[in-house]
């Protein structure tokens, strides 16, 4: 559970949440477990980056499907570039 709400607390950029979930995977999980949750959020967040960059768009049924998700995530500016 510590590591679902680390990803909430990083997705939703709440630093004060964000230590505290940091510190229940130190204690639950150890430094390890939290290097590597850090370093697959910190690749999907580099891939995304990279795919925007280069133009790359979602198909319209994923925009359509997962529009709602992604303006209760703040993803609105996504939604916009990608015409919807």
């Amino acid at each position: 559970m510590a590591l679902v709400g680390l990803v909430d607390d990083m997705v939703k950029g709440d630093t004060t949440a964000h230590e505290q979930a940091r510190d229940a995977i130190l204690e639950e999980l150890g430094s390890e477990a939290l290097v590597d949750a850090a370093a697959v959020f910190g690749n999907f967040e580099m891939m995304n980056r990279v795919a925007e960059g280069t133009g790359i768009t979602l198909p319209p049924q994923v925009l359509e499907r997962e529009a709602e998700m992604m303006k209760t995530l703040g993803l609105e500016d996504t939604l916009k570039s990608q015409h919807l």
